[in-house]
């Protein structure tokens, strides 16, 4: 057989060549139908039991039972840890109801969109000479309802235990709280009756509805709107009482005393179940003192200094209690608060077992010490004895809540801060510890989390390969060598069978 017999000739390699192009073409037309398809009809499996971004059989009811679209904006740096795991989630709702609309923007990336989310949704950010500072967070909104925002802070517990011991170095999360948040605000946005924060009045407080800078406190109401709750002033002599409808009542840095009748109406309001944030002037007595100590907590007139965090008579607080909920996620902030009264745990030998139960949130260093007035109006140390321990600026109050389980109806919540400027206007985004505060002690009171029943965080679970020298020496040369190796002897095997 000649060569001439072997070749092909030029017809039959133009039908190969047409043969080949139409089973490419094919096989493209079959790939674009399978990816059709999949858009169509999507389903995801997760290998993971454990995976943090597998939705409970109570968000997936909740979403279903969606007759409008829910608007998220995720305002987040793209390389933050959190990014990931929220984005996901996401997916996850967005898989479940065509209702759930994302948007996501890196201010980072572009500026330009952050700004428009900014002036849409009306976000109170510092800025600094037109520049905005963004912070991480997510907007939750639907058509006729204020939106819902959740920080970054709100969204992980942390891990302590191993750094009070000094085995690590760095603070981890321990759980991922997105499904409860995110369920949560959806199922607040589908709400019809809105919850009512009363901020009382007739005393020189500060005016929730005041945008002045060092006066207003229209900042700090921002926080409450955005959480579906109305504010509206109170004046509590004139009504002698406090309304059944009252969710929240705020006492912010009143300059006057409350009458006796008026603190009886309060004592009252506590008793059957209500939810306190009590902010005091630093220098003035309220005629609260004594009710507040009722309640297991001493507040004194001395003022708490701290010579290694003082800052222009200001204190740069870093010591966060990380036994509470509230300050648990403050740990590696600051916030930055006025001289502020001493608010602490009155100790009790023998407290009763129905007994408050009060927790302190911010203290000062072992090196503070209090601080009063002397007859020439200057402040002087108070006293030596309270040299040399950590002074508390602000404490939480719970009774009637069963250990484990959210404060329901008949559960009283109280916080108290020894002072109220650090959230006036001027000063909530002077650092950003202080709106994280804000906002982490709105939703405690609030228990907001309440909304979605037993849906709670999610644990962070971490795996560790222990692996020897030699075994990391091995893997390395297996992965230089062995595997590189053996597809380059596939391919030199297949070229010389070809070739013979």
């Amino acid at each position: 057989m000649n060569h001439s017999e072997m070749s092909f000739s030029s017809e039959r390699r133009r039908r190969i060549g047409m043969n080949v192009l139409g089973a490419i073409a094919g096989m493209i037309v079959i790939i674009l139908l399978l990816n059709s398809l999949g858009m169509r009809h999507f389903s995801r499996w997760h290998l993971d039991s454990e995976d943090i971004s597998i939705l409970s059989p109570m968000t997936k009811s909740a979403l279903k039972s969606l007759k409008q679209d829910v608007h998220v904006v995720v305002l987040f740096k793209s390389d933050s840890p959190l990014f990931v795991s929220i984005d996901n989630l996401l997916k996850e709702y967005e898989d479940v109801s065509s209702h759930i609309k994302v948007e996501r923007v890196d201010y980072t990336q572009d500026p330009q969109a952050a700004e428009l989310v900014k002036t849409k949704y009306r976000l109170s950010l510092p800025a600094l000479e037109e520049k905005t500072y963004f912070r991480d967070l997510v907007i939750f909104n639907t058509e006729g309802k204020s939106p819902r925002v959740i920080y970054e802070k709100e969204f992980s517990d942390y891990d302590l235990g191993s750094i009070i011991k000094g085995s690590e170095q760095k603070i981890k999360r321990s759980t991922f709280k997105g499904e409860m948040l995110f369920t949560a605000a959806i199922t607040s946005l589908m709400e019809d009756n809105e919850k009512v924060a009363y901020f009382s009045s007739g005393h020189r407080e500060y005016n929730p509805k005041d945008d002045s800078e060092l006066t207003g406190y229209s900042k700090f109401a921002e926080i409450l709107t955005q959480n579906n709750i109305q504010v509206t002033n109170l004046n509590i002599w004139n009504e002698k009482k406090i309304p059944e409808d009252c969710s929240l009542l705020v006492i912010s840095g009143p300059g006057d005393p409350f009458m006796e009748d008026e603190v009886k109406y309060i004592g009252e309001y506590l008793d059957r179940g209500g939810r306190l944030f009590l902010l005091l002037p630093q220098n003035r007595e309220t005629k609260l003192e004594g009710l507040m100590k009722d309640w297991g907590v001493n507040i004194r007139n001395e003022i708490v200094y701290d010579p290694l965090s003082v800052l222009n008579n200001n204190l740069i607080v870093t010591n966060f209690n990380t036994q509470s909920k509230i300050s648990q996620a403050l740990v590696n902030s600051q916030m930055f608060m006025p001289l502020s009264r001493e608010v602490s745990k009155l100790e009790s030998k023998d407290p009763a077992p129905d007994a408050p139960q009060v927790v302190e949130l911010l203290r000062s260093s072992k090196e503070g010490y209090l601080m009063k007035l002397n007859a020439e109006g200057k402040y002087v140390k108070a006293s030596p004895k309270d040299e040399g321990k950590e002074l508390s600026m602000a404490v939480s109050i719970e009774r009637g809540a069963l250990q484990g389980i959210g404060a329901g109806k008949g559960t009283t919540r109280v916080v108290v801060t020894g002072n109220a400027n650090f959230l006036d206007n001027a000063r909530i985004d002077s650092a950003f510890g202080n709106r994280d505060f804000a906002v982490l002690t709105v939703n405690w009171l609030l228990d907001r989390t309440a909304l979605v029943g037993n849906l709670g965080p999610r644990p962070i679970r971490e795996y560790q390969l222990n692996m020897s020298q030699t075994q990391i020496h091995l893997l390395m040369w297996i992965m230089l060598l062995v595997i590189p190796g053996g597809v380059m002897g596939v391919g030199i095997v297949i070229w010389m069978r070809k070739r013979n």
